[in-house]
């Protein structure tokens, strides 16, 4: 229904319908009414003026639109108008037609709570506090006024070299992950300053023999450690713990060793940085391990699947063994596609394609003919 023409011409008319519009945009328990009074529609009351028709305007929205209803005062004397005192009460079905009529979209209540709470803290902001609307961060137990504090303490703590999980244990009730993955909604608060966290090292485990000439990554700790026992000769052994989220940091100059007893952590470095090694992976028979194989290749494209490992999980895979997605909570792993390597792409893939069963390498221990024999 469209509006009524004479709507655009009397703007207190409008002021009166948005007021009853503020009220539905508020929580409420009783229906929305107004009193109409010299305080409330002052309009009314300007004897000097046509109030007599402005009424009439009032009434065809409640007659011809039912907009409102409208109850009179019967208390009133002779001299009073009939409209002083009348309780207009609005209908709330009518709402969508006032959102029309007065140009107001519906807010989401929690986005004006948003709005509210950045009043005020914009400057902190490189986008005023745009990321905060759009993204609406949640703390459980937490306002919004709440989580704008915190990003405001966050502003105030750029500079004093934090890593991420500082920052966000210092500034979020103590959650040292509430601002993993959230990289980009700090780049649009706070633009090139965010870049002033320290970086997070990558800290891998490594057992490395001087004198190595290949690097067998494995994924699980219970298989690396007891590789380290009976450790293929010339091999270096990292221990990469599933960091399938961090394979893209591998690489990267913040990445930290630990070595085993039994290393030599200079040649270490010195072949690693050269990142010419033969490198190998070995992992769980299952999407998520191929998975790992795949996000390590971004970072060390030389790498491969390590055959003496998964020979006899391909094997056993073929000879029925093996368990199903739903025993082992794997229901949610990931075909990878390709992983780029041959050997996994061409036969350990399609094999887990076609068994829909997988193995963990915990259970497979690689027989090694001679602990001098290079593999």
């Amino acid at each position: 229904m469209s509006a009524p023409p004479w709507l655009e011409e009397e703007p207190w008319l409008r002021r009166l319908l948005s007021w009853f519009l503020d009220r539905l945009e508020r929580p409420r328990t009783q229906a929305i009414t107004r009193r109409v009074k010299k305080t409330t529609v002052p309009e009314l009351f300007r004897f000097s003026e046509d109030t007599r028709y402005r009424w009439q305007l009032v009434e065809r929205l409640a007659r011809e639109y039912r907009v409102f209803s409208i109850q009179y005062d019967s208390r009133l004397d002779p001299f009073q108008e009939r409209y002083e005192n009348a309780q207009l009460r609005l209908d709330p079905s009518c709402e969508a037609l006032l959102r029309d009529w007065l140009d107001r979209p519906r807010v989401d209540p929690r986005r004006r709570a948003w709005q509210n709470a950045l009043s005020g803290h914009e400057a902190h902001f490189q986008d005023g506090g745009a990321a905060l609307l759009d993204a609406q961060p949640a703390l459980a137990g937490e306002s919004p006024e709440d989580m704008v504090g915190h990003f405001v303490l966050a502003a105030n703590l750029l500079d004093s070299d934090l890593t991420l999980r500082e920052l966000s244990a210092r500034c979020f009730r103590g959650d040292s992950k509430f601002l993993d993955g959230r990289q980009d909604l700090l780049a649009r608060l706070f633009g090139e300053r965010a870049q002033r966290l320290r970086p997070r090292p990558l800290l891998l485990t490594a057992w490395a023999p001087a004198g190595f000439e290949r690097l067998l990554i494995v994924e699980n700790q219970d298989s690396f450690l007891r590789l380290v026992e009976q450790a293929p000769v010339g091999h270096a052994l990292l221990y990469s713990g599933g960091f399938r989220a961090s394979a893209q940091r591998l690489t990267s100059p913040h990445t930290r060793f630990a070595f085993l007893p039994g290393s030599d952590g200079a040649d270490f470095h010195a072949r690693w940085l050269s990142n010419t090694l033969p490198a190998f992976f070995w992992g769980d028979l299952d999407f998520a391990g191929l998975g790992i194989l795949a996000a390590l290749r971004h970072s060390l494209p030389q790498l491969t699947a390590w055959r003496l490992g998964y020979e006899p999980m391909l094997l056993a895979l073929e000879d029925g063994q093996g368990h199903g997605a739903e025993q082992a909570g794997k229901g949610r792993q990931n075909d990878p596609g390709n992983t780029g390597c041959p050997y996994a792409d061409q036969q350990l893939l399609p094999a887990l394609r076609d068994h829909q069963r997988f193995l963990d390498q915990e259970g497979f221990l690689p027989v090694l003919s001679s602990p001098r024999t290079p593999l």
